[in-house]
């Protein structure tokens, strides 16, 4: 087996567990770490973190009652070579996720979701305060939801720029609607809700080889159950704002049950179709796979079950969260390149390719293996210039608190 390892070009320790991370689209040199930190009654308010720095595959979040949590936000800018701190808020919650949005003019704006089932809204800009370019808009909260629930994950709506999903610590998969001071104005649950946990929700894209009506999107989650499960939604609200409905045009909700050994942890759902039409759409478990599908939109479907597996990788560790590099498709071959955090194996750059005579391969491309705990979070650095060949990314791990740099030769 030729040697895949890269080694870092720069790190630093963090001063607490990094569980998420994101560049800012718009300004690519800065991005964001959420950190989560865990205290037990009993170790004299040690955190676990420092207490316990074994290796263990477990996710960061640990459902007992005998816990406190809380965490930070840290920014940090990069030239490529090295990483600079630049600023730290301290949050009274331990932080699951981050995403900034993806719409054009907002793309300053952060979605930050915590222990205590709070959706907190920030907004990234230096060039009003290099120093502290961070500043904090809103935080609000989902008031039918019990006090021991956490929101685990979060994504942004494709094309309506004031709806958020979430999943919960007891399978819930929630959309909010957000009003103009970007506070929780409604919610409403789908029908897609996982038995166990829901580790992941994410939104499909853009529209299908068959135009759908207006406002309908394909949602996907997955959970601790091993279940994998979609439908398509209308989503309305009154003239005030203040009802958020969902409509599923006659379609059941539907479940891809015995493809994974594991709970379902990251989805990637892409603008690339198969051929027979079926949207390509990546998918992470803690069975340490990653899998690719051919999966049909409800709406193309006429509701029905058209699900199929076209490849699959073991990366010898649990995948955590996927991050989109790039994905080609040109004269009837795809060329789809992904970041993977691999829990306690570290990350992997991994290509997924379908050649002329239409056959499917998983291949990995780089393995990044100096981080001693749970890699639950990676990211990529926006190249600088166009045509750059060179791909640099950031990795962090969770018990050791530590965060690299390191690139790769495309």
């Amino acid at each position: 087996m030729a040697d895949l390892s890269i080694s870092s070009k720069a790190s630093l320790v963090l001063d607490l567990p990094p569980s998420c991370i994101q560049f800012c689209p718009a300004y690519p040199e800065y991005f964001v770490i959420g950190t989560y930190n865990l205290q037990k009654e009993g170790n004299g308010g040690q955190p676990e973190a420092e207490k316990d720095s074994q290796v263990r595959e477990e996710p960061a979040v640990e459902l007992k009652k005998s816990q406190s949590r809380n965490g930070s936000l840290v920014v940090y800018k990069t030239d490529g070579s090295t990483v600079t701190h630049v600023q730290t808020i301290s949050q009274p919650s331990a932080l699951l996720d981050v995403r900034f949005h993806p719409a054009a003019g907002i793309q300053d704006i952060v979605a930050v979701v915590s222990s205590t089932r709070t959706l907190a809204i920030f907004r990234l800009n230096p060039t009003t305060n290099p120093d502290a370019p961070l500043q904090h808009i809103a935080t609000s909260q989902c008031d039918d939801l019990a006090e021991h629930v956490l929101f685990l994950q979060c994504s942004w709506h494709p094309t309506d720029g004031q709806i958020i999903g979430v999943t919960t610590s007891t399978g819930l998969s929630k959309l909010l609607r957000l009003d103009s001071e970007w506070k929780i104005a409604a919610a409403v649950d789908i029908d897609i809700a996982n038995s166990l946990e829901a580790w992941s929700i994410a939104f499909a894209p853009g529209p299908g080889p068959v135009a759908a009506p207006v406002g309908l999107t394909t949602v996907y989650t997955g959970g601790d159950d091993s279940v994998l499960r979609y439908n398509s939604y209308l989503v309305t609200s009154d003239k005030d704002d203040e009802l958020v409905a969902q409509e599923s045009p006659s379609f059941n909700p539907i479940s891809i049950k015995g493809q994974h050994d594991a709970g379902v942890t990251a989805i990637l759902p892409l603008a690339l179709h198969e051929s027979s039409g079926g949207r390509l759409v990546v998918t992470g478990s803690y069975d340490d796979h990653v899998r690719l599908f051919a999966i049909h939109d409800p709406q193309e479907s006429y509701g029905m079950k058209r699900v199929k597996l076209l490849t699959e990788k073991n990366l010898e560790g649990g995948v955590w969260r996927l991050d989109l590099v790039d994905a080609v498709s040109s004269e009837g071959s795809v060329e789809i390149r992904i970041l993977a955090s691999c829990m306690y194996a570290g990350a992997r750059l991994v290509q997924i390719s379908q050649g002329a005579d239409g056959t499917w391969r998983c291949e990995v491309l780089a393995r990044f293996q100096e981080h001693q705990s749970m890699n639950y979070g990676c990211a990529i650095v926006p190249p600088r210039k166009r045509g750059d060949h060179r791909l640099v990314c950031v990795s962090t791990s969770f018990y050791d608190k530590l965060l690299c740099l390191w690139e790769y030769e495309l």
